[in-house]
């Protein structure tokens, strides 16, 4: 988003949210914009008339909670705990012999939350009563916590991943 987009939104905010008064409107701005650089006007546009139609607290939102409205705007092609577990346990009926096909046909979630194709042999040589009670229940935890590990990644900005890996690398721990 651009200094000027910004200031747009900003001013839409002050006339919905009467009581909010930054101390310093331009240093708002220049926080704002860094905030919510690696989103188009349209975006957030959309993302605080969300909030504002939905919003009974009555205080003006921050750029995290803007995020946060674009990215549940924008992650509909999420899948549920229950149609995940529906495309593992169809991968389950040919992953005796065909695991790691059956495993890389899986979205990339679906494959965090199973672990790899030798854990969905192994399920499909179990009896079908521990699949469907035990192994099915703890999929579907993994797998909210998979989402939600992925949902916090959207969030984060691409130069900002990039710097955290580097944060994390072994050279850097030198």
């Amino acid at each position: 988003m651009t200094r000027e987009d910004t200031k747009k939104v900003i001013m839409v905010i002050s006339s919905i949210y009467p009581n909010w008064h930054p101390s310093d409107m331009s240093l708002t701005v220049d926080a704002w914009t860094l905030m919510l650089e690696n989103f188009n006007y349209n975006q957030v546009s959309a993302a605080l008339k969300a909030f504002v139609l939905s919003d009974i607290g009555g205080f003006a939102p921050s750029p995290g909670q803007l995020v946060e409205v674009i990215d549940r705007l924008g992650s509909s092609e999420e899948l549920s705990e229950m149609e995940a577990w529906s495309l593992v346990s169809k991968a389950l009926r040919r992953s005796i012999y065909y695991a790691d096909f059956e495993y890389n046909k899986l979205p990339e979630t679906v494959q965090k939350a199973v672990g790899g194709p030798e854990i969905l042999r192994s399920w499909a040589e179990t009896d079908m009563k521990s699949v469907e009670n035990v192994i099915q229940s703890n999929f579907m935890r993994t797998y909210r916590q998979e989402l939600t590990k992925a949902r916090e990644a959207r969030k984060i900005p691409q130069n900002v991943q990039s710097l955290l890996k580097q944060v994390k690398s072994p050279k850097c721990l030198q």
